[in-house]
């Protein structure tokens, strides 16, 4: 039985969607088994496929069915709160400071290794950054930090990897003094 992926006109299109769309044609696109895995999850997230409890209200009695989630951390629909917890952190932890957005992108020729071999792919990606912006910092004499996500895949769902980054537009010196930096050179 396939899981029904509840929609209204209204509603938006998931990636659930696009996946329950593919059927079993997903499997031919030459992902490994961990993505498969993964797929399949999003895919059954939230739908009879997970079970589901009843809730009911003990004013009005209503009852509504709630399916369970898949909790996978690839899916749009469980990490919402993990994402907005993330990003609350980390707006915590920003000093008063300008940032730059930096990104980070390997070319596609990388792509068949970054599907065979992703944490030496990524790995190397986030250690290249991380040792491109400490060069960065050495030459203008200052120690500088970075937040980085990683994305691998593209706004069309094709394999895209590459880095985000927050850099704070400065650093501490060697005597522990902020020092801005401004287009400087």
């Amino acid at each position: 039985m396939q899981p029904q992926i509840a929609s209204s006109a209204a509603s938006q299109r998931e990636v659930a969607h696009v996946l329950e769309k593919l059927g079993s044609k997903v499997e031919n696109l030459g992902l490994n088994t961990w993505q498969l895995r993964t797929l399949s999850a999003v895919r059954r997230c939230r739908t009879a496929a997970l079970g589901g409890h009843i809730d009911a209200c003990d004013n009005c009695g209503k009852i509504s069915i709630s399916y369970n989630s898949c909790r996978n951390r690839h899916c749009p629909k469980c990490q919402g709160k993990n994402r907005d917890d993330w990003i609350q952190a980390r707006q915590n932890e920003l000093l008063p400071v300008p940032y730059f957005h930096v990104v980070f992108t390997l070319p596609d020729s990388i792509n068949s290794l970054a599907m065979q071999d992703p944490r030496l792919v990524y790995d190397l990606l986030f250690e290249s950054a991380w040792e491109t912006l400490k060069t960065f910092g050495k030459a203008k004499e200052i120690q500088t930090g970075m937040i980085a996500v990683l994305h691998t895949w593209g706004q069309n769902l094709s394999l895209h990897p590459h880095l985000h980054c927050i850099v704070p537009g400065g650093g501490v010196d060697k005597n522990g003094i902020w020092k801005n930096i401004q287009g400087d050179g």
